[in-house]
């Protein structure tokens, strides 16, 4: 993944993208909304190719390596099969095409994907008890969330958000109660230690 980037920014199809690294090129405001916007991107980008990666016809050549962590840890989170990293990869170039990127706004892109995509795979649950009580639970995912989409190999295509999954009627019906039951395990065993 990172010798697509290195590739793109390091020839003359530079040129062509929206990289910029004179700070004054662009307001300081810009740096938070073009990480935003790439993440908004990259959600889109990531629910239609994980989709596609899961068809039939594709899923054992590219994408299976990924799917034999059941139940994954931080470790899984980049297993990919070749031809799935070439994919996930393509983004970094898709977006130096569309949106202008400083090199700190992408090095903050690629990390905030590195966080959540470590996130989804823990395996564990995280989110504090607030969490599931206010709005940002009806919109990001969790690291259940995506721990039911390995563990049922469907659904749940979403990497940072729930709303291609809703849109597209692809999020796992028992979540939320998947979710509450995790998280009513977790906070009763905290209030009895």
């Amino acid at each position: 993944m990172s010798v697509i980037i290195f590739i793109i920014l390091e020839s003359d199809w530079v040129k062509y993208t929206q990289w910029y690294q004179n700070i004054q090129d662009y307001p300081v405001w810009w740096l938070p909304l073009s990480i935003l916007s790439g993440i908004f991107i990259h959600d889109t980008y990531f629910y239609w190719l994980h989709r596609l990666l899961h068809h039939r016809r594709i899923f054992r050549y590219a994408h299976l390596v990924h799917h034999q962590s059941h139940n994954p840890s931080p470790f899984a989170s980049y297993s990919f099969h070749f031809l799935e990293a070439i994919g996930e990869g393509l983004i970094v170039p898709v977006l130096l095409f569309i949106i202008p990127f400083h090199p700190i706004s992408l090095y903050c892109f690629i990390v905030a994907g590195f966080l959540i995509n470590a996130y989804g795979h823990l395996g564990y649950e995280i989110a504090p008890k607030w969490f599931r009580n206010s709005f940002l639970f009806q919109v990001l995912n969790s690291s259940v969330y995506h721990n039911l989409h390995h563990s049922k190999f469907r659904g749940n295509y979403g990497l940072y958000f729930r709303f291609w999954d809703k849109i597209m009627k692809t999020e796992n019906p028992s979540y939320e109660e998947e979710y509450d039951k995790i998280q009513s395990k977790r906070f009763d065993n905290q209030k009895t230690q």
